[in-house]
């Protein structure tokens, strides 16, 4: 005779696998916001690298040049910078290679994050994140460094720190600035709401504040951040943001965390450069919050949009997933166009 506590067992067992369920239904998914200008995704695998994120690309020398940021092997630090050569699919078409940093003191090399690729007057540019003090307290601003190529060694030249700006705090970490050509020079908006727009001013390390304008925008899912470079399209600028929220979701099982958000913005290519138009929502990929889970600094699941590429078809965003993966998404242009909402001049 089956022993009826057996029986018991699996009834609980069900049970209990069917309250989680009901109880997550109450929790929403949001990959089912999905937009129909969503083409398709893909992960990019670098070898040596595996956990490698947040890559910023750029066309240059008629091949796509990608950024990466990766971890040590010894300490896991995620300080290291590395750069590889794709083509017009996104499939690898060089080994990768770190950053030579051997030139970039008195500042700490070793704790470098988050490279946004760009070009100014013809030539290529590195704009990043790095402390400028002792490791503790983490004071961080950003820097402009010209990024050279001798074959295949990527190294800095006329690296500095852009240390005094308005708003500028002893203890703030200042990251995520939006760089953008505009007329040869490299300006960078330092916050969308104002847009505010920073000038580096030549041989300092010093920013004037040269514009600041509000559009009035209604965000409801986190404070919004730069991303993308800037790149011009017409008589705009098209961007990508990205933003946070503490929520619950199908994605965090029911669990308050960080949830990360991309969207979309063009600004004036004239100054005051106000931004003219900005996605009502998040842009969301069927699989952007699906996936493997991975042990970060705080639990969270983070979509970090940091370069794209264009055509006159389809726009290519790249983006680190979950701190520990790089990521291609396909946009189809005119969808996402239509999708943006106008502000009033």
């Amino acid at each position: 005779m089956k022993n009826p506590n057996f029986f018991k067992f699996w009834l609980a067992l069900l049970s209990l696998q069917l309250a989680f369920f009901l109880n997550l239904s109450a929790y929403p998914n949001l990959e089912q916001m999905s937009q129909d200008f969503f083409l398709e995704t893909k992960k990019i695998d670098i070898p040596g690298y595996p956990t490698a994120f947040n890559p910023s690309v750029i066309r240059w020398n008629d091949s796509i040049l990608m950024s990466f940021r990766a971890r040590d092997p010894l300490t896991g630090s995620a300080h290291m910078v590395g750069f590889v050569w794709l083509d017009e699919d996104f499939n690898l078409i060089s080994e990768a290679q770190l950053l030579d940093v051997s030139e970039i003191n008195p500042y700490l090399p070793e704790r470098l994050q988050d490279v946004r690729l760009i070009t100014a007057n013809g030539e290529l540019y590195a704009i990043y994140n790095n402390v400028i003090g002792p490791v503790q307290l983490e004071i961080r601003r950003m820097f402009i460094a010209k990024l050279c190529i001798d074959g295949s060694r990527f190294y800095f030249d006329s690296n500095h720190a852009l240390l005094n700006f308005e708003g500028e705090g002893n203890f703030l970490r200042e990251k995520n600035w939006t760089p953008f050509e505009y007329l040869g020079n490299i300006l960078l908006a330092y916050s969308l709401e104002p847009h505010r727009i920073l000038q580096p001013l030549q041989g300092t390390s010093s920013c004037k504040t040269i514009a600041n304008s509000t559009a009035g925008i209604k965000w409801d899912w986190g404070q919004l951040r730069g991303g993308t470079p800037g790149f011009r399209e017409g008589d705009e600028y098209l961007a990508f943001f990205h933003s946070s929220k503490e929520m619950s979701s199908v994605h965090s099982g029911g669990k308050k965390i960080s949830h990360y958000f991309l969207g979309a913005y063009f600004f004036a290519a004239e100054p005051p450069f106000n931004i003219t138009r900005m996605s009502p929502e998040p842009i969301i990929a069927n699989d952007f919050y699906s996936g493997p889970k991975y042990q970060t600094w705080k639990p969270l699941l983070a979509i970090f949009p940091c370069g794209y590429i264009r055509d006159n078809n389809f726009v290519w965003i790249t983006y680190g997933k979950q701190d520990n993966e790089v990521w291609v998404v396909k946009l189809d242009k005119k969808g996402l166009m239509s999708s943006l909402i106008n502000f009033a001049e």
